[in-house]
């Protein structure tokens, strides 16, 4: 296992990441067996971030977690993440100092190496079912961030993050504010904007390239959805995410399916399978501080541990990446 920086935190993190969400089911509603076994064995090939968040399986997955590091006596890099509902929007720190103490009963822990905001950011805050904050609820006196900041001046959070998702210009306005340690991008062969420049009118959403801007500002860089919710794995038929709705707009799992199918041609050589294209793909990005995979048993974590240290694309297979980018996946024509 190689290791990276967390951006300017000085954290050393394994280049994959144990994703605790669910979409691979592991940690929310496998036993307690499998769960185990797998964070040991996760342990043992040197995978030593694990993330999770309240919003997996409502706490399940933070307890599970908890409970498993605490039987085996395990101290790795755990980050979390909270959701905020409508009615926080009263008073957003106070909210947020809740949710995070929550957590961390769930957690058995005193203290997590970093908190996560999980809503979406918007430039104008949505209500209901799924509630998004704008940059002003996150940065303004009384809000998240002020939150965040009360916990780790109790010394219960190390540093603190928020998911890049929702509006890429609220994305970008939290980003340039300077106040955070990490954000997780998603990033992935099927929707490389984060990361690549891709044609005007791209089909999934232009995120602007903010892998790169987090960077500039000394942050770290978690990517999220490298598989996209399971198409770009070997039983595809399986995935499709947790949500009937599509995590990033314009990535819906149909057209995924469909993007997929162009970049198959990277199954060759030492590559056996698209997960390892994929994952090898974001570890590319040197910007980029962990790949976080979601298992659903032991022989995944075999699979994404292989490549770390594995080598990237080639140069050939990256230019004719670019031009399907650049054709925006040939607008999915056959």
């Amino acid at each position: 296992m190689r290791y990276r920086t967390l951006g300017r935190t000085g954290l050393k993190i394994s280049e994959i990441g144990f994703g605790c969400g669910n979409n691979a089911v592991l940690m929310v509603r496998a036993t307690y067996e499998d769960q185990l076994r797998a964070v040991q064995h996760a342990l043992d090939l040197g995978i030593n971030y694990f993330d999770t968040a309240f919003a997996y399986g409502l706490g399940k997955s933070e307890e599970n977690l908890g409970r498993i590091l605490s039987e085996i006596g395990a101290s790795p890099v755990v980050s979390t993440k909270i959701r905020l509902e409508p009615e926080a929007a009263s008073d957003l720190k106070a909210t947020t100092v809740r949710a995070v103490e929550a957590a961390l009963r769930r957690l058995q822990r005193k203290s997590v190496d970093l908190i996560q905001l999980h809503n979406r950011v918007t430039v104008e805050r949505s209500p209901g079912k799924r509630f998004s904050v704008t940059p002003k609820d996150v940065l303004r006196q009384g809000g998240v961030l002020d939150g965040f900041k009360e916990m780790r001046e109790k010394g219960k959070v190390g540093y603190f993050g928020f998911s890049g998702l929702g509006d890429p210009r609220a994305l970008h306005e939290l980003i340039d504010s300077g106040e955070f340690h990490s954000f997780q991008a998603y990033y992935n062969l099927l929707n490389p904007s984060a990361g690549e420049a891709v044609p005007q009118g791209f089909s999934a959403l232009d995120y602007g390239r903010l892998i790169d801007r987090a960077a500039e500002k000394g942050m770290g860089i978690a990517v999220i959805r490298v598989l996209a919710a399971g198409a770009l794995t070997s039983t595809p038929d399986a995935g499709g995410g947790s949500s009937p709705e599509p995590l990033s707009p314009g990535s819906d799992y149909a057209l995924d399916l469909q993007r997929a199918e162009k970049v198959k041609f990277l199954i060759g050589g030492n590559i056996k399978s698209l997960t390892a294209a994929a994952i090898r793909f974001a570890l590319m990005k040197r910007e980029v501080s962990t790949v976080l995979v979601g298992f659903s048993n032991v022989f995944h974590i075999d699979e994404a541990v292989a490549c770390s240290g594995a080598g990237g694309l080639s140069d050939e297979a990256m230019a004719r990446l670019k031009k399907i980018w650049e054709s925006d996946f040939g607008r999915l024509s056959a």
